[in-house]
């Protein structure tokens, strides 16, 4: 099998590859955008020693686009691949003492991302880094499961593709996808030491045409309604952002569930 490859889905950003700006270096020769067919040319002016890939239909939603790269990928040769958003930036712990953060880009995330190629397998399928928010009221770092996934998405595909259904929200399709592996018995991993976040929430492009508040808040009640018991809704009124529904979602439960569902499968 390939080593991990590092995808990056992206759409009507053209002119600013915030995350491809951030991991240039050695991470950018095993690294592949997806976008669109129209704007194939413009990424490939960008950076010409970056495999860009169009995506079958240009009108697929991020969801759509997630669930045909896990095949893909797995299709192309690889049981590894790690997934993107298109608008990030990585800091870790100045050391495990110390909560403050120190900004991290290029060629210093190649030992992080081996961090993550090291732990996903079929122990742990699906792994990631952690969120900057809140990161500083974490009294110890490394290594927590089960957790919230975001922005990082790391499969490994043998499993995530035989097991999970895709497409089944519009937004919020990395939870439903974690839900999924959890609540079988699969357990993530998050390595909190090393986070991420997007430079601002809902900035043109990426999933912006695709996400309104209403289309947002319906896909939380659809989460909840795929998970009962799992999943919650309830309303968030930001200071700096727009007010929205948001999800609460019992993690340890998920991973509780798909346990005894393994246990209660007899031995062969």
């Amino acid at each position: 099998m390939n080593g991990m490859r590092i995808i990056i889905p992206t759409k009507g950003r053209t002119n600013r590859q915030l995350t491809l700006a951030s991991i240039a270096g050695q991470l950018t020769k095993k690294t592949t955008l997806v976008c669109p067919e129209r704007e194939v040319a413009a990424l490939k002016d960008i950076r010409t020693d970056i495999e860009v890939v169009a995506q079958p239909n240009d009108d697929w939603g991020i969801a759509k686009k997630r669930g045909w790269i896990l095949e893909e990928w797995l299709r192309r040769g690889y049981d590894k691949i790690v997934m993107l958003d298109d608008d990030l930036r990585f800091a870790t712990r100045k050391t495990n003492s110390d909560w403050h953060l120190k900004e991290i880009q290029g060629n210093e995330l190649v030992p992080h991302f081996d961090k993550l190629e090291a732990k996903l397998g079929p122990e742990f399928p699906h792994v990631g880094f952690g969120q900057r928010q809140g990161n500083n009221q974490l009294e110890t770092v490394g290594w927590k499961s089960p957790g919230k996934m975001c922005y990082v998405l790391a499969f490994y595909l043998p499993i995530v593709v035989k097991y999970v259904e895709f497409n089944r929200v519009r937004t919020r399709e990395d939870m439903d996808i974690s839900l999924q592996l959890l609540r079988q018995g699969y357990p993530n991993a998050i390595f909190t030491e090393t986070v991420c976040d997007q430079r601002k929430f809902d900035a043109p492009g990426g999933t912006s045409d695709e996400r309104t508040m209403e289309s947002s808040n319906e896909d939380a009640r659809v989460l909840a309604s795929l998970h009962p018991g799992l999943v919650s809704v309830v309303q968030r009124d930001y200071k700096a952002s727009v007010p929205r529904d948001e999800v609460i979602v019992q993690w340890e439960k998920a991973l509780e569930e798909g346990r005894q569902k393994l246990k209660s499968v007899p031995s062969t």
